[in-house]
């Protein structure tokens, strides 16, 4: 794996997950006393005198204040939710190419909520209008969810570490 995209688990103090960061950024918190190594990777990094394990998991020695952080509800969030998928035909798009859709139209009190909202290609969406599913007879093919808030989220498989398993509570 490259170095640049080598990930560490940061821990607080409590051993609670809070972020996932780059490995090297990890190493200099624990080289300059803020955390702790638990975990290493394989993989070593060399100064002119001293070689360094990367942490694949770290725990600070502070408590961090616990920040509930949500997902915003916006256009790319829906389409990542519904991975990139038309929820009417079924249709894979690129991102660029979907819209959103409100279930309830907005000019029928539909609001801009995780449970209103689903990706949906333009010609589903301009087939649909303005008109409820039961009237324009299309569903969505899943049933939309306010997605879980997970650390994780924004990792590709191949940077998740099998090192994290026994540290997350997810």
């Amino acid at each position: 794996m490259e170095l640049s995209n080598m990930k560490a688990l940061k821990l607080d103090s409590t051993y609670r997950p809070i972020e996932v960061i780059d490995a090297l950024d990890a190493l200099v918190m624990c080289l300059v006393g803020k955390a702790m190594s638990l975990e290493t990777h394989q993989r070593r990094v060399c100064s002119p005198s001293r070689s360094f394990e990367l942490p694949a998991v770290i725990v600070l020695k502070t408590v961090v204040k616990f920040r509930f952080t949500g997902i915003n509800c916006n256009r790319i969030n829906i389409i990542a939710r519904d991975k990139n998928r038309c929820q009417y035909c079924a249709n894979c798009f690129p991102t660029e190419e979907l819209t959103m859709d409100h279930i309830l139209p907005k000019s029928r009190g539909g609001k801009n909520t995780w449970t209103n909202l689903v990706a949906s290609c333009r010609k589903c969406n301009q087939r649909k209008g303005a008109r409820t599913p039961s009237e324009a007879h299309m569903y969505p093919i899943s049933t939309p969810i306010k997605p879980k808030n997970s650390i994780l989220r924004t990792l590709v498989p191949t940077q998740i570490s099998d090192i994290w398993k026994q540290y997350l509570w997810e």
